[in-house]
């Protein structure tokens, strides 16, 4: 019973970050800042992610005003449509 406990929770952990963008900040706007993430291939995907109101930054920074250039992040986006053209993230985790 403990062992079966402990796959499900740990599968639990898994699904939760399924969902999650991580990489590498390259660069820093007024309101947004690109992210790039490792594909599959060679070459690494740029993002754009939009900041809201509701965006909150952990970690090692406490606001965007403390975001560098090469920090690396966690980002939990939040909730849109499938369609819609833009990440924004609910929450950005910073590790320096």
């Amino acid at each position: 019973m403990k062992k079966l406990l402990g796959i499900l929770i740990i599968l639990l952990f898994l699904l939760a970050a399924c969902g999650n963008y991580e990489g590498t900040v390259v660069e820093i706007k007024d309101s947004s800042f690109m992210l790039e993430r490792p594909s599959g291939n060679s070459e690494a995907v740029v993002e754009e992610l939009q900041l809201i109101d509701l965006t909150t930054f952990s970690g090692d920074v406490s606001s965007f005003e403390e975001l560098e250039v090469g920090d690396r992040v966690i980002v939990v986006p939040a909730d849109t449509p499938s369609d819609f053209p833009y990440f924004l993230p609910m929450e950005v985790i910073v590790e320096r």
